[in-house]
């Protein structure tokens, strides 16, 4: 072959090379080169179900229920995110030791002018975390409490007056609570909370009549929660031993009733136990008036 011949047939062939290289390019994900592989990041702190975003109204409805009978027998775990203009927790479940696909049957009630929302779990008997700080601007701590009636409930407490919305993502079954701030004042205070017991009722600087309702949980030694009512001077008026039920796996609940007598001025109501170690008192105190007449 000539070498001016040669020359023009490798430039011919240069050229459909370059030509095939360019249409396999080409045919490759956009922003992909050939040794690189497609991959996708969840987004941060967010709960969707398939694929999409869950979004639903902010309300502060007292009651919402939801779930599936059966679907799950324990929490797993409860967690928190922070998102833009709210707070999230997520609680997560089990079925028989693996996770549940979906959310079990569950009851959420808000009081009005409270900060704190119970959702109740009717279904579920076993739990694999008890309590925790959240520690968000509006989302504080919560708590899993064997329930009285059976089943178990979480609370789960705000630092004021908060809207929520509640959403059911499956596959795994997650509760998503989300809470955002009200500009509203709360009616009523904070429960009392100390290390081993909280205390719903009564609460602090309430009037109170014989017989006093006391109810509240703790994790008291042996489940024992002693009941003191003593005046300004330091004299008990009453006292009183209830157990809750629950102590070892959990927080458990009690209730009890308290009789006393009139009283003058301010008295101080002390729920907890005795220390094993030595025999301090452990538990919560609140301040109550006499609103007998």
């Amino acid at each position: 072959m000539k070498p001016f011949g040669v020359m023009i047939w490798a430039a011919l062939l240069a050229a459909v090379l370059a030509s095939e290289c360019t249409t396999l390019k080409n045919q490759l994900p956009q922003g992909t080169t050939s040794d690189e592989e497609v991959t996708q990041t969840p987004a941060r702190n967010d709960e969707t179900t398939g694929g999409a975003a869950i979004e639903t109204a902010f309300t502060a409805t007292t009651e919402m229920n939801g779930g599936s009978q059966g679907a799950a027998d324990s929490i797993q775990g409860v967690r928190f995110g922070q998102h833009e203009g709210y707070e999230r927790a997520v609680i997560g479940f089990d079925s028989q030791g693996a996770p549940a696909p979906q959310v079990p049957l569950w009851t959420l009630s808000s009081p009005t002018g409270e900060g704190y929302a119970r959702i109740t779990f009717p279904g579920v008997d076993a739990t694999a975390v008890t309590d925790g700080n959240l520690g968000g601007s509006i989302l504080d701590n919560f708590y899993v409490v064997r329930a009285p009636g059976g089943g178990m409930f979480v609370d789960i407490f705000a630092t004021g007056a908060f809207q929520y919305r509640v959403t059911e993502p499956s596959d795994p079954g997650r509760l998503v609570i989300d809470y955002r701030p009200a500009n509203v004042d709360l009616s009523f205070p904070i429960p009392a909370r100390g290390e081993k017991t909280i205390l719903f009722q009564p609460r602090r600087g309430e009037s109170i009549t014989s017989p006093l309702r006391i109810s509240g949980y703790s994790r008291n030694f042996e489940a024992s929660n002693t009941i003191t009512l003593m005046d300004s001077s330091g004299n008990v008026l009453s006292h009183s031993t209830v157990s809750s039920n629950d102590w070892t796996e959990t927080w458990g609940y009690f209730e009890a009733r308290l009789a006393f007598p009139i009283f003058h001025g301010q008295a101080t109501l002390r729920v907890g136990s005795n220390s094993p170690r030595d025999g301090s008192f452990e538990g919560v105190e609140v301040p109550v008036t006499y609103g007998g007449g």
